[in-house]
């Protein structure tokens, strides 16, 4: 409980420091100040165990400058998910401690930025000839291996992310856009919002404890209320990421860090998608008085399209965006196999999160629930607007997502394979019957509902 105080009042801390941050002028100065202040924070979350981000830092940047950058992004991406998964977690073995938690997630989000960079470096050498995202821009010239150590370190995000590219980080200290971009509104706003979070999260937790499912008294409650528990045991850890991820996301606006301006279409995790404008906006900072700016590249957890939503697929979008886009560039579609980009790509996201067994179990399920939903959301799709069919399902993929991610992130929470299996049983594995009864429904309306495309219908005749 303490070690958690301490992380959102680290979290806190990074989003005031921003007023004073976002002020400096000259980008040298204000890059090794960014890093300093990452460096304390770090200091105080990790003590001792600082050690094990600064040699994950080290190695890379010494991949990064002076590997070629036609094999670094390989060795970088190879080295780096080997120090998370066994030298950080399973170093006991060998005689090393075991990082603590709260540094496991500082080097979580290492693991993806700074692999992460030495994918943007490969992809600068091999860049189209319009080159309209800027993958080979001028952030991407003569990166030195302090650079490395600075984009690592800087205190916007490091301690549980967004993810965001170098690229943006370069901006964000030679762009004008952090200058001129006003992020107290949108970051009060924000504030507010995650005050009602931590309220609610403190009165679901104390009626919904997780841990609960795992007692006798759980077992001899009554089967409606044993699969109904799930849903509010949920809601306990969707409020928990809310709270953590909506201060990390304040920090990064706070500092400047992803404003781009709104027609340069910023992107989670990519920043701005149409980059040619952003430089050549950056040229002429008079005319952004005019310009709308935002931080969607920065936009980690869109809460209200995560609870709305009526599919799973938008759902795993909206969570922890930024990290979803680096999985789904630099793993789902680089991965050779196109039939098992989706098993791999999930399976590394599990392992990404941990060894046990419950972050296996959660990832890997997904796709049983995917079956149903990709024929539900044809049916809502070639529904009338605001018509019965329409909202009928819409409520059906709801209760789908919902139901997915309740039961299989309650998996993830547990984490026990055993405890897991003991779960499953007293709920009657409600979850996997739900999930297969949908797709054998939806199998079964699909020939009554499923409109015929009009080349279906050209070869009918």
């Amino acid at each position: 409980m303490w070690s958690d105080i301490v992380y959102v009042s680290l979290l806190l801390f990074c989003v005031f420091i921003g007023f004073y941050y976002r002020k400096i002028e000259d980008p040298h100065i204000k890059k090794w100040i960014g890093t300093i202040i990452g460096i304390i924070v770090m200091a105080i979350c990790s003590g001792n165990y600082i050690l094990y981000p600064f040699m994950l830092t080290l190695i890379n940047a010494i991949i990064i400058t002076k590997l070629s950058p036609k094999k670094c992004h390989l060795v970088s991406f190879y080295f780096s998910f080997f120090y998370l998964l066994f030298l950080s977690r399973l170093g006991d073995y060998i005689g090393l401690p075991i990082a603590p938690s709260h540094t496991n997630l500082i080097l979580m989000i290492l693991t993806l930025k700074l692999s992460g960079l030495a994918f943007e470096i490969n992809d600068s050498i091999n860049a189209p000839v319009d080159d309209i995202q800027g993958i080979n821009s001028e952030a991407m010239k003569n990166i030195g291996f302090l650079d490395v150590f600075h984009y690592g370190f800087g205190y916007m995000g490091l301690l549980t992310g967004p993810y965001y590219r170098y690229r943006t980080y370069w901006d964000h200290l030679h762009r004008p856009f952090s200058k001129i971009v006003d992020p107290w509104p949108l970051t009060f706003y924000k504030l507010k919002q995650i005050t009602c979070f931590i309220v609610l999260f403190f009165i679901m937790d104390y009626l919904y404890p997780v841990r609960y499912i795992l007692t006798e008294e759980y077992a001899e409650r009554s089967f409606l209320y044993r699969h109904f528990y799930m849903y509010p045991t949920f809601i306990v850890f969707r409020l928990r990421m809310y709270i953590g991820m909506g201060l990390a996301e304040c920090g990064c606006q706070m500092a400047g860090l992803g404003a781009y301006p709104l027609k340069c279409t910023p992107i989670q995790g990519l920043g701005p998608k149409d980059y040619k404008t952003t430089e050549e906006l950056s040229k002429m900072p008079e005319k952004l008085k005019n310009e709308e700016l935002n931080f969607d590249a920065v936009y980690n957890m869109n809460v209200w399209k995560l609870e709305k939503c009526n599919s799973t697929r938008t759902a795993m979008k909206a969570w922890n965006g930024c990290v979803q886009y680096w999985f789904g560039v630099y793993i789902y579609k680089r991965f050779p196999l196109k039939s098992l980009r989706t098993f791999a790509t999930l399976t590394l996201s599990a392992i990404w999160h941990g060894w046990s067994s419950g972050y296996f179990l959660c990832n890997c399920q997904i796709p049983l629930f995917l079956l149903s939903e990709d024929i539900i959301i044809k049916f809502y799709q070639q529904s009338k607007e605001n018509s019965i069919a329409k909202k009928l399902w819409y409520i059906v993929g709801w209760y789908e997502k919902t139901t997915c991610m309740a039961y299989l992130g309650t998996q993830f929470l547990v984490l026990d394979f055993k405890e897991n299996l003991q779960f499953c049983k007293q709920v009657y594995f409600s979850g996997h019957i739900i999930a297969f009864l949908l797709y054998i429904g939806a199998l079964y309306c699909k020939p009554y509902i499923l409109k015929k495309s009009t080349e279906n219908r050209d070869k009918d005749k």
